[in-house]
């Protein structure tokens, strides 16, 4: 059972994809209940302006490569000396049919959604577990990885495994007594630059986003960024594994658990002996 860190001040953060989006407004709000933040992000004219309306140290680093993780990791501890905050956050879309998705839009969907979260984990655990009394672990995932929708398949395909990563690791984590908690967010619409995060597809021209505090427009319904922030810190302080941002998304949750219930019940009556 998750143990979450009632008192993050003073506590070591590192947060990937922190330049913008919802991993800025993450760092953002730690940084206000007193937690000393690392964002890291691949693109480094974002990096460096969001570093700065922070006032927190960025690295570039990118979380396909577990180099650059290693990286990111020896400079928080060479700043800080221990990590008690790691938020794998990191994330890209493909959004089309699958038929009009190709093996490479495959592949880089979950490099960066699924691999990145993996990698992440590899490098952070161990070194939360060798260095902090009191750790824990977020996972971004996305509502997506609890139901899916039509031009999903990649995306969702990505964040399920996120989402079955963090649950399989914290069964783990909670057997062996660890100090470390973990938590996986799963957001539905929320302001942010994912729309836009083919411009960090690898062989595709980077053309800057406007702001690294903010999302790439307008978004009609969707959340503020700064309220998941907001959303993630109380989540950590409770120790939640679920960190749920969207509650009226619970309908579509049920409605995919009764598809897979009737199933059951279906092989239930199949199996049963006829008189």
């Amino acid at each position: 059972m998750n143990t979450g860190i009632r008192d993050m001040a003073g506590k070591i953060a590192v947060v990937t994809g922190g330049a913008a989006g919802i991993g800025f407004a993450i760092a953002a709000e730690l940084m206000d209940r007193g937690v000393i933040v690392v964002i890291a992000d691949v693109e480094e004219e974002a990096l460096t302006a969001a570093a700065a309306a922070l006032g927190a140290t960025g690295v570039v680093a990118d979380v396909t490569k577990v180099e650059d993780l290693v990286h990111l990791a020896d400079e928080v501890i060479r700043l800080h000396g221990r990590l008690d905050i790691a938020v794998n956050n990191a994330g890209v879309a493909r959004i089309a049919p699958f038929d009009e998705l190709t093996i490479d839009d495959f592949r880089w969907v979950l490099d960066v959604n699924l691999w990145g979260v993996v990698l992440g984990m590899k490098v952070f655990l161990p070194l939360i577990e060798s260095t902090s009394q009191c750790g824990y672990i977020v996972n971004t995932a996305s509502i997506a990885g609890m139901r899916s929708a039509p031009k999903l398949a990649a995306y969702a395909v990505s964040k399920f495994g996120v989402v079955a990563l963090t649950e399989t690791v914290e069964q783990e984590l909670s057997a062996r007594a660890s100090q470390v908690g973990l938590g996986v967010l799963v957001p539905a619409m929320v302001q942010s630059n994912i729309a836009a995060s083919e411009r960090n597809r690898p062989g595709v021209r980077r053309v800057p986003v406007a702001d690294g505090s903010n999302g790439a427009g307008a978004q009609v319904g969707a959340m503020e960024a700064h309220e998941v922030g907001v959303i993630v810190a109380d989540a950590i302080e409770r120790g939640d594994l679920y960190i749920v941002t969207h509650p009226e998304s619970l309908d579509s949750i049920k409605a995919r658990h009764r598809r897979i219930e009737d199933a059951f019940e279906q092989a239930v009556l199949r199996s049963a002996p006829t008189l």
